[in-house]
């Protein structure tokens, strides 16, 4: 999603902050201008950051008592909320198909909150399918496709119901 034009619109770092709370949140896909980042958290003003550029030392996980010092950081890194990219995805993890509608309540609890005062929300959560909301052309040219995909799984029985949202 776009949350500002060349630079994060400050209307919208409640609702990033209050989304970062959620226990479904797995985190931020964004950055700096130029600059992939991994956002985890956030501290007061400051996003907490992976960096996925900083290399690390092998770790062979299957010899006994390996080294840990490969998977933890020194110091959090971190940045100003003013410094982030525009330009993000944010994750979301359900196991089931509880825990995706317990997602949707308490995302449509953020966007709709007295605390987010932006007037537009970032994302809206609605119930349906893409049918519903005028994309019938795009998917009248997929649909044979997804009906060969359907009888497909059919065929295969889940053992999980899990949701990955982005």
């Amino acid at each position: 999603m776009r949350l500002g034009g060349e630079n994060l619109n400050p209307a919208y770092v409640d609702c990033v902050k209050e989304l970062l709370r959620l226990n479904f949140c797995i985190g931020i896909i964004g950055g700096k201008p130029r600059h992939s980042l991994y956002f985890v958290g956030y501290q007061d003003d400051f996003l907490l950051y992976l960096d996925p550029h900083y290399c690390q030392p092998c770790v062979d996980t299957t010899q006994e008592n390996f080294p840990l010092e490969s998977f933890h950081c020194t110091f959090p890194r971190k940045t100003a909320f003013s410094k982030m990219d525009p330009s993000c995805t944010i994750g979301f993890y359900a196991r089931d198909r509880g825990e995706f509608e317990q997602l949707c309540s308490e995302l449509t609890q953020v966007l709709n909150s007295a605390a987010v005062k932006e007037k537009y929300p970032m994302f809206s959560v609605v119930e349906g399918c893409s049918q519903a909301y005028g994309f019938e052309e795009h998917v009248s040219q997929q649909t044979s496709q997804a009906q060969r995909c359907a009888k497909r799984d059919r065929a295969k029985k889940p053992t999980v119901e899990e949701f990955v949202v982005l």
